[in-house]
């Protein structure tokens, strides 16, 4: 029997970390027996979620075009029903709270980011979810959310999707290490990912590597700039930035290292691979086993490290990776994979947000 009608609301469906929370969210609600339906502005992954049969409506909610958005918003809760609104992003979260909708339909929001500014614009309905302890503290204290109406669960990963790769035979020595990074290529992102490229050209001569970029972005143009000169200074493509995909799972697992943070970062542990921890919020460096507990608080993001992304911090990291035997990379793959099955699979997560929707649901209007 069909549970409650949600409407899942973010800006966008591109590549990156909230996108594919919702995608996977949708998934598991669906199959928990909620209707499902997502808004956005559209975008790599409304193929998937028509996958599994989840409808997506465009929705300018990805700019301050907030009449349209209003409009359209309305007219989705009046004529399909919906019980309650989880939005993904201030722009979303706002339309909600102002679209004039009935009584019967809940509002709750998700905290992906700790974001600055418009404190007094941000709303955050009946119940607000935050991926990790540092982003509820962050709600609490810059935009004075109620402790009581904040809930954390973690972001969780579709392990069985991200998995490692079946083992492949190969003839004669095995070809230079696969490094990938996964991002947004926007701001600080590209940013990063010029970074590494500098810091994989200065460790080439002794470490040859194949470094692939994933992710599209309003800086995608620089990023691309920089790998053409790096592969035309080595005369070689050392270098491919492949733009938006939808298949990460697999350039995951066909990887020998991967630099990112938060959502990337479990995607990759689930996959086993060793993973840098690189992004615009901070650096953690090379991500041994016994320094899971510093960032679990902050969603694997080195938010709370302060530490910048620098050529030489990203060097030194990859020395590090390189300068450990085969049997570190494979017994630290082995345990980060158990790590995310434990803690952080996708499904659990889904429950628990289905968990918060019963008790919203529950309420007297």
């Amino acid at each position: 029997m069909t549970r409650a009608t949600v409407l899942l609301a973010l800006m966008q469906l591109d590549i990156g970390g909230a996108e594919t929370h919702v995608v996977d969210l949708a998934r598991h609600l669906t199959g928990l027996g909620y209707r499902v339906l997502v808004a956005s502005n559209g975008g790599c992954y409304v193929e998937k979620l028509a996958g599994y049969g989840v409808p997506h409506y465009q929705v300018p909610l990805h700019n301050h075009m907030l009449w349209r958005s209003v409009w359209a918003m309305r007219r989705i809760a009046r004529e399909q029903r919906v019980d309650l609104i989880h939005a993904h992003a201030r722009i979303p979260a706002f339309v909600t709270a102002v679209m004039g909708r009935p009584k019967r339909v809940r509002f709750i929001t998700t905290a992906h980011y700790n974001f600055k500014g418009l404190r007094y614009l941000s709303r955050w309905g009946e119940k607000t979810i935050a991926v990790s302890e540092d982003i509820r503290a962050y709600l609490i204290d810059y935009f004075r959310v109620p402790p009581g109406r904040i809930v954390v669960i973690p972001n969780g990963v579709d392990t069985e999707l991200f998995s490692p790769a079946l083992p492949i035979l190969q003839s004669g020595a095995p070809g230079p290490a696969r490094i990938v990074m996964v991002s947004r290529m926007d701001g600080t992102l590209a940013d990063v990912a010029v970074n590494l490229i500098s810091a994989c050209e200065q460790i080439y001569d002794r470490w040859p590597l194949r470094l692939e970029i994933v992710g599209d972005g309003d800086n995608l143009d620089l990023v691309s700039k920089r790998a053409a000169s790096c592969n035309r200074r080595r005369g070689e493509a050392v270098v491919s930035v492949l733009g938006a995909r939808t298949d990460v799972y697999r350039i995951l697992a066909g990887s020998d290292l991967v630099v990112g943070v938060s959502r990337v970062a479990m995607e990759a542990m689930s996959c086993a691979k060793p993973v840098i921890l690189a992004g615009p919020q901070g650096f953690g460096g090379l991500l041994e086993p016994g320094m899971v507990d510093q960032f679990r608080g902050d969603n694997f993001t080195a938010r709370q490290q302060n530490a910048a992304v620098t050529v030489s911090g990203l060097t030194a990291a990859l020395e590090a990776f390189f300068n450990r035997p085969p049997e570190w990379r494979r017994n630290t793959g082995q345990f980060l994979r158990q790590l995310v099955i434990a803690e952080y699979s996708s499904l659990h997560m889904a429950e628990r947000v289905a968990g918060v929707y019963e008790e919203i649901l529950s309420r007297p209007v």
